[in-house]
């Protein structure tokens, strides 16, 4: 299987804004959310290693939508002043990392993620990860499309998406037709809350089929009492009343919660000069821009936006970081640290009850420890608990196996030690606390 991850740029740049505190160098330019698109980078998507990467903007100024109806997302804030001074160097930090940033004029990031999604998927071959918070995007996930929460780790599959919504994927886009969208101004049906558009959906289907219930009603065909009763009271007075007047509202609701599926893709990636020279023969050196174009139209373009992850840290890019000041991000490949011992940090690793036992009376003499899990995968449903992690000081340091081939903790031993350690009133220091705690609980099922 590939691994593509296609992500929603706006969604990210202004969630690491508001997650870091500002700061700036010392001239006085804030450079936060730069900071943390690049920490996302090196803290997930290097461990991660997706074999693909889309990086999706919203084109600049207006979309199509704006056409449809000119509210929409006018309730939305504009964007603060210093994120704004920020988007240029940005852009300018996922270039230098050879990472393409794709924007397509007249449409938003969520159109473009859609047909990549819609098309990429036929492949049963890819497996695709759409990082955003976007609601409609849900309404893409199938069995090789998901939706991955980067900041909860939770990834939301055909059975957690039903889940998270109490409808089906594929009917989200009417569930967003008929509820108001606050953060895209989209109308809606007027008095028609939450509840009221999962049971109209459950029972009657898409807005269209909504609407010519609503005809039959209204001329006689049919009466509300031919519906489920859950829907009865939706069809009844004043109630009835503002499903007949929302009606336009509802079409155009649809309109702009649908995403357009029509986009030419035809977009160049960026290709910074150097890579194209690494990726060809000795013989085409120095390049023509007759030979730059026709390497760029022969690749593949799944090949376009292949994840190099070694290569993010290249030198432009440290350069770049020495502009910004950002020296703790500049490493030297000369004092990596690759191992424990390289902390002058010695690790424990228990593989046996006695040993846990000891650990229990080490833990009694701490008022709070650090606890972390390793798992097989970022998908709760398929990930497998490898090993945990105790934290207590520099000098108890403590790594208990489970599935690692080397000698192995019983199961029903370390599902006793973790109830001993979740009971005692201890302050507990997690990362990722949700995620691990669904691990922990899954496996305590067991």
């Amino acid at each position: 299987m590939k691994k593509i991850y296609l992500v929603d740029a706006n969604s990210f740049i202004y969630r690491m804004f508001f997650w870091l505190p500002e700061f700036s160098t010392k001239d006085w330019k804030v450079v936060n959310a730069i900071f943390g698109i690049w920490k996302f980078f090196v803290n997930q998507l290097t461990k991660e290693k997706p074999d693909y990467l889309f990086f999706i903007k919203d084109a600049k100024w207006k979309n199509f939508r704006h056409e449809l109806y000119s509210d929409y997302k006018a309730t939305r804030n504009k964007m603060p002043d210093n994120l704004k001074s920020q988007i240029k160097d940005i852009e300018k930090m996922i270039k230098l990392m050879w990472i393409s940033l794709i924007e397509v004029n007249w449409y938003e990031a969520d159109d473009v993620i859609w047909t990549l999604a819609t098309n990429l998927g036929k492949n049963k071959t890819n497996d695709i990860y759409i990082l955003s918070s976007d609601k409609d995007l849900y309404s893409l996930v199938k069995d090789n499309v998901k939706i991955y929460d980067t900041m909860k780790k939770q990834v939301f599959n055909w059975k957690k998406t039903e889940e998270k919504f109490w409808i089906k994927p594929e009917e989200i886009i009417d569930y967003l037709s008929i509820v108001w969208d606050k953060s895209d101004n989209i109308p809606g049906i007027d008095w028609f809350w939450p509840k009221k558009a999962i049971e109209l959906i459950k029972q009657i289907w898409a807005v269209e089929e909504i609407y010519e219930v609503v005809e039959e009603i209204n001329s006689w065909k049919k009466s509300e009492k031919d519906l489920p009763k859950s829907v009865q009271s939706c069809f009844r007075w004043k109630t009835f009343e503002k499903l007949i007047k929302s009606k336009e509202n509802a079409f155009l609701s649809k309109k702009l919660a649908t995403l357009d599926l029509s986009i030419n893709l035809n977009c160049k990636p960026f290709i910074d000069e150097d890579k194209i020279l690494s990726k060809i023969e000795e013989k085409i050196n120095p390049l023509t821009p007759i030979d730059k174009e026709e390497y760029k139209e022969n690749l593949n373009f799944l090949e376009n936006f292949k994840f190099d992850w070694k290569s993010i840290l290249n030198e432009k890019v440290k350069n770049f970081f020495k502009e910004l000041e950002f020296n703790s991000l500049i490493w030297k490949e000369e004092k990596s640290l690759k191992v424990w011992r390289d902390l002058n940090l010695k690790v424990n690793t228990i593989w046996n009850s006695k040993w846990l036992k000891e650990l229990k009376e080490k833990i009694d003499k701490y008022s709070e420890i650090i606890l972390d899990t390793e798992t097989t995968s970022i998908d709760i449903t398929k990930a497998k608990l490898t090993w945990i992690s105790i934290y207590l000081d520099r000098e108890n340091i403590f790594y208990i196996n489970r599935l690692h081939k080397w000698n192995q903790v019983n199961d029903s031993d370390l599902k006793d030690f973790l109830n001993y350690i979740f009971e005692k009133d201890i302050l507990i220091v997690w990362h990722n606390i949700k995620y691990d705690l669904e691990i922990i609980e899954l496996f305590m099922k067991k």
